[in-house]
């Protein structure tokens, strides 16, 4: 699947240190879509961005994302 923009709901839950395994206070997450599943959206990250369109990080994380977190999904 190509590149999409995933904004959640609210932030992803992480460890506020730098072993956390996504930025605090993502809320946009910039990737690929592996496997969308009836309960979860496995995405391959790029990007994460804070509510204000900010970035926080530039890293690759393979990620399952529940679809009850995610508010929408942008497709180019």
């Amino acid at each position: 699947m190509e590149r999409v923009t995933i904004f959640l709901r609210t932030a992803l839950f992480t460890l506020p240190s730098d072993g956390g395994h996504v930025p605090v206070g993502a809320t946009v997450i910039i990737g690929d879509v592996v496997d969308p599943q009836a309960s979860t959206l496995q995405v391959t990250t790029q990007q994460f961005l804070d509510d204000r369109g900010r970035l926080l990080a530039e890293k690759t994380v393979q990620l399952l994302v529940p679809w009850s977190k995610v508010d929408h999904i942008h497709l180019p």
